[in-house]
């Protein structure tokens, strides 16, 4: 595995991450976990805990890398991820230092 994909792999897994376990748009697929089972429940601890999440989403990301990084649409798709985290985290640091 080349440290392209490596990191474009990395970047895939960390914004994916965020998207299941922080972002907005997901918090209904949350909300149905903590609703149906509870807030004690392990499933709906796994779908906000970024730590424990990122080891499934790390794991399959990494799997799909190994068979597939040599693909296109991997390449491409991989690449919007980990632009879209990079970007998304050099707004949030840019808008919390204009804050102060």
């Amino acid at each position: 595995m080349s440290i392209t994909i490596f990191l474009l792999t990395l970047g895939a897994a960390a914004r994916l991450t965020r998207l299941v376990t922080d972002d907005y748009i997901t918090r209904h697929f949350r909300a149905f976990f903590i609703r149906r089972l509870g807030p004690d429940n392990d499933l709906s601890y796994l779908v906000t805990c970024p730590w424990c999440m990122s080891m499934y989403i790390g794991g399959g990301m990494f799997t799909l890398a190994y068979f597939y990084s040599w693909h296109p649409a991997y390449l491409v798709v991989t690449a919007a991820l980990t632009a879209s985290y990079l970007i998304g985290t050099a707004a949030t640091l840019v808008g919390s230092a204009e804050e102060d």
